[in-house]
């Protein structure tokens, strides 16, 4: 065949490798320039039937679940479905008024016969929340005619507790008046109940009369109390006055009452804000601290982990180590408390009670101590307890002392190894070394044996705390050893020290070592 000569108009379709750019496989412009769709593998039927189609499932679901739900509510299903789909409209702030009141007698016509049920249904029952705040006085009086003999087990219903709240805040005074009433006889174990506590915390707060609120503080003064008052004398202080012979016989029946509710773990942990503050006042005025220790402080005992781990759990304890502190705690709230000082029932002299709750809670503190030292040192918000715990217990301190010291015992690597920086070089660690050798001093003054210094050098070495000065923090602890209330620890390291005083010397950018130097001089 006759020679074709190659077209040099026309660039190759394939350029060799190491050329300029890859195969022309992955330039999918078609002439007209437009990018051609990707073509996929001619897959067989067999194959896109194993590709799960999730619309499909999700939809066969929810089928499966709305199937599942009217089998078992029947009746009331299509009733709350649509309820629910009113409630949607109802509850926007766009919905104009006259859509709203037409909805509402929709809404009134559903659920009427129906409103228990609706009530404590989880799903359901912000229906009725909504229908009691946009309701009328009429529709509002229906759902609570049905209601008004299930008050308080709404009250401790998760869910169903906010009808009886929309009540008080939504309801006639007569509807209030009615609320009020059928905690009468039920406000001690309320109290006590996680969710109905809140409801009756909101009714005497927000909506009670002084009637009322003595209506529900009555049942916590036990019932020498019920059989001394009368009209002339309706609160306590009457009734103690004009009956001075019932005061022991009240005060025991108050304590027995109140005391278990002094301190439950889940309170505590859930609005420390305001429990904790009970708790301290209950420390300053309650002369049997037998009684305290028993209900109280086992129980805090039992969940010491939680207690200090907790911002105001830590703050109780704090309290007992050291009462009225103003490095724990507000000077309003110290204010707060003062105002209990001197109070006609509290006989027992303040420093004795202090010292018993101090003897009772010591030994279970240290012993924590001992086995946590390690977090409890490197942690900030801890540190502190650790201060003030070897600082005021009452007991043998050296266990929890050699304890602490034994975190510091491990040579000194500045930066840290794996992560974790010794004791000496940590933000809260050095503190806590800095403050316990600062503490000597006091503890010196109380006459204590125990010398955390002595113990640390023990502990730690000479050798060992020779490194410390490399970093700056360890070099700060040093300072403090050479200051020591304990004369012969300050006197060995200062020999250690100027044994190593041209080392230290050539140590730049460290104050802690600037320092050193100056009192090394």
């Amino acid at each position: 065949p006759p020679f074709k000569p190659h077209n040099t108009g026309k660039s190759k379709s394939c350029k060799k490798s190491g050329g300029d750019g890859g195969p022309q496989k992955f330039n999918r412009k078609a002439a007209d320039g437009k990018f051609t769709k990707k073509r996929k593998h001619p897959g067989s039927k067999k194959d896109e039937g194993k590709k799960p189609k999730w619309d499909e499932f999700k939809q066969k679901k929810k089928e499966l679940k709305q199937n599942r739900q009217q089998n078992e509510k029947n009746e009331s299903y299509q009733i709350v479905s649509r309820a629910k789909q009113v409630w949607e409209i109802v509850r926007r702030k766009d919905c104009d008024k006259q859509k709203r009141t037409r909805l509402m007698k929709e809404l009134q016509r559903l659920v009427k016969g129906n409103i228990k049920t609706i009530a404590f249904a989880h799903d359901s029952t912000r229906v009725l929340q909504c229908f009691i705040q946009f309701g009328s006085d009429e529709q509002r009086q229906e759902v609570f005619d049905e209601l008004k003999e299930h008050l308080v087990e709404l009250s401790k219903s998760k869910y169903a507790r906010n009808i009886v709240k929309k009540f008080l805040m939504y309801g006639s005074k007569q509807q209030v008046g009615a609320v009020m009433s059928a905690f009468k006889g039920n406000v001690r174990q309320m109290l006590r109940h996680s969710e109905a506590s809140s409801v009756v915390e909101y009714a005497y707060n927000n909506k009670a009369v002084l009637s009322q609120r003595l209506m529900l503080t009555e049942e916590l003064y036990g019932n020498t109390f019920q059989v001394c008052k009368s009209s002339v004398c309706p609160t306590l202080n009457k009734v103690l006055k004009a009956n001075p012979e019932k005061f022991e016989s009240i005060m025991d029946e108050i304590k027995q009452i109140l005391t278990p509710m002094l301190f439950l773990l889940e309170i505590l942990l859930k609005n420390g804000e305001f429990a904790h503050l009970v708790l301290l006042a209950a420390f300053d005025c309650i002369d049997d601290t037998k009684l305290v220790k028993q209900i109280i402080i086992s129980e805090m005992v039992r969940s010491l982990s939680e207690i200090i781990s907790n911002k105001y759990g830590k703050k109780v304890l704090l309290y007992l180590l050291s009462p009225r502190n103003p490095a724990h705690l507000l000077a309003e709230i110290i204010q707060v408390l003062e105002k209990g000082d001197g109070n006609a029932h509290s006989k027992k002299d303040v420093a004795i009670r202090r010292t018993e709750l101090l003897e009772a809670v010591s030994p279970p503190l240290l012993k924590y101590l001992c086995k946590n030292a390690q977090s409890m040192v490197m942690d900030k918000a801890c540190s502190v307890a650790v201060r003030d715990l070897l600082g005021t217990a009452i007991g043998d301190l050296r266990p929890a002392m050699e304890a602490v010291a034994a975190q510091a015992a491990e040579p000194l690597i500045p930066g840290g190894e794996d992560g974790e920086l010794h004791m000496a070089e940590h933000p809260a660690g050095h503190l806590v070394l800095k403050w316990l050798i600062e503490q000597d001093a006091k503890m010196k003054e109380a006459e204590r044996e125990e010398r955390f210094s002595r113990i640390l050098l023990e502990k730690v070495g000479l050798e060992n705390l020779k490194t410390w000065a490399s970093v700056n923090r360890g070099a700060i602890v040093l300072c403090c050893l050479l200051q020591s209330a304990d004369e012969s620890v300050a006197e060995e390291v200062e020999v250690m020290l100027k044994s190593i005083f041209p080392e230290l010397q050539k140590i730049q950018n460290s104050k802690g070592v600037e320092v050193l130097l100056e009192k090394l001089a």
